[in-house]
């Protein structure tokens, strides 16, 4: 539901941060509200102009969503876990307290194994106090099959929704018809149109307020749903809680790391696509880029530098959160009600009592599947299977090439391709765009080129100060 207030009652984020709260002030009058987008409309041009957060475009260009609360305008802030807010004045008064997640005792000794059914149970009574049509989503991984499993329990009154994650290969809709024909359930493939990708990549932008450049591809399936009222359930966070995922590199860990060499290793994994800068990226660009980042992601990653769950934290506060969480809260949760069970303190707070290490590479997943229902046992993913592309993905056919490369050259932001990008022809663009880190910097790149399209007439200055910008 989209709402404002301009009300002066104190406002807190949940432990998890991910429904987001947006904190500005416009005029004498402090505002907050769920979508950015709503304090945008809010404000009196007029009055003052908007004032880009610079630092904020940096990091979705590297990393892929702003950190640390920021926004693409200077003066708004997302409240972070713990983080409450009153008026003081005329101000927003923003004050941290203790995350609770942060304080969760890790039992070294714990086998996960031991917690499988506290997790299921906590999960099937979320999904049970769900009144009306369940819409759960089904992709080719284990988070959303086990979801799937436990609502069919709950319910005969459920579709299963899948689509393409545009990775070249069709084994997403492969593994999750498997699913759905051994669970027994409704399921509707949505495929993505190639003619719609342009309107996609738009209709993304305006819905995550060009906050980050992630899961453009799940617009189709969103699309539909909203033509199909019911609460849709997403497995958001179980691959880093349940799974383990984002782990210290073992080489670092084999060598006793300072707490410095930590923050470069996780600044180094959430960073990867900054791989493909030199292919991308003006010269110097991801220089510029990486040193703004940081200055947000070290103060956050060397506070876990010592903590038991510290790549856990410092994954979801630098990338979770910011970025992959505006897919089920925002882009989900703009054509139905979207619910993440796994997000809730209950299912936190037992995943973060498990060490890290016995949880790496997604073993616990076999015992949680197999208990929540036996049919799942040894099922592949479609990770598991995935090899060479079978076809060329969606983002990367000759038409969304052509699109991007006319939106960035056409743009301020062209001064921030590298010569081989902007004298590039159109096939040559479909190649990079083939590629993961590549595709993944030039959707970021368009992240920016739209956002200027929408607000350079009400920006204070449109001028990109990055090494390689130029005046919109």
């Amino acid at each position: 539901m989209r709402h404002h207030s301009s009300a002066a009652e104190p406002v807190a984020a949940s432990s998890s941060g991910v429904e987001p709260v947006f904190l500005s002030r416009d005029g004498d009058q402090p505002m907050r509200a769920g979508h950015l987008s709503e304090l945008i409309d809010q404000h009196d041009p007029g009055a003052t102009p908007l004032v880009p957060d610079w630092d904020a475009w940096a990091q979705i260009l590297a990393l892929g969503a702003p950190l640390a609360g920021r926004t693409p305008f200077a003066g708004i802030h997302r409240l972070q876990p713990a983080e409450s807010a009153r008026v003081e004045g005329q101000c927003w008064h923003v004050s941290a307290e203790s995350w609770s997640w942060e304080s969760v005792d890790v039992e070294p000794a714990l086998d996960p194994r031991d917690l499988t059914g506290d997790v299921l149970d906590v999960l099937r009574a979320r999904i049970a106090r769900i009144d009306g049509p369940l819409n759960p989503m089904l992709s080719g991984g284990r988070d959303s099959r086990l979801l799937t499993a436990l609502a069919a329990q709950h319910t005969d009154d459920l579709t299963a929704w899948t689509t393409s994650s545009d990775t070249g290969t069709t084994l997403e809709e492969l593994i999750a018809a498997r699913v759905a024909g051994t669970l027994g359930v409704r399921q509707r493939i949505i495929p993505g149109r190639h003619d719609r990708f342009a309107d996609d990549v738009i209709q993304y932008a305006r819905t995550v307020d060009y906050m980050a450049s992630f899961h453009i591809w799940l617009m189709p399936v969103a699309d539909e749903l909203r033509q199909h009222p019911g609460t849709i359930l997403d497995g958001l966070g179980g691959g880093v809680f349940l799974g383990g995922g984002f782990p210290d590199a073992p080489e670092v860990l084999a060598s006793t790391p300072t707490p410095q060499q930590l923050v470069e290793s996780r600044f180094t994994r959430v960073a990867r696509y900054l791989d493909a800068a030199d292919e991308i990226f003006a010269p110097g660009l991801a220089e510029e880029l990486t040193e703004r980042s940081r200055a947000d992601f070290d103060p956050i990653a060397r506070k876990y530098t010592d903590h038991p769950n510290g790549a856990t934290l410092t994954a979801y506060l630098t990338r979770t959160l910011p970025g992959i969480s505006m897919a089920p809260s925002r882009v989900l949760g703009g054509a139905q009600p979207t619910v993440m069970p796994i997000m809730g303190d209950e299912v936190i707070s037992l995943a973060l009592r498990v060490p890290h290490e016995r949880k790496l590479d997604g073993i616990w997943y076999p015992d949680l599947l197999a208990h929540a229902d036996e049919r799942l046992t040894a099922m592949a993913t479609a990770a598991d299977l995935t090899g060479r592309r079978q076809h060329v993905r969606r983002g990367a056919s000759h038409a969304a090439a052509d699109w991007y490369r006319t939106l960035l050259l056409g743009s301020p932001v062209a001064g921030l391709l590298s010569e081989r990008m902007r004298t590039a022809d159109i096939p040559e663009w479909s190649d990079q765009l083939a590629k993961t880190k590549p595709q993944h910097l030039i959707r970021g790149l368009a992240m920016l080129a739209l956002w200027l399209n929408e607000y350079e007439d009400r920006l204070s200055d449109s001028e990109i100060p990055f090494r390689g910008g130029a005046r919109a």
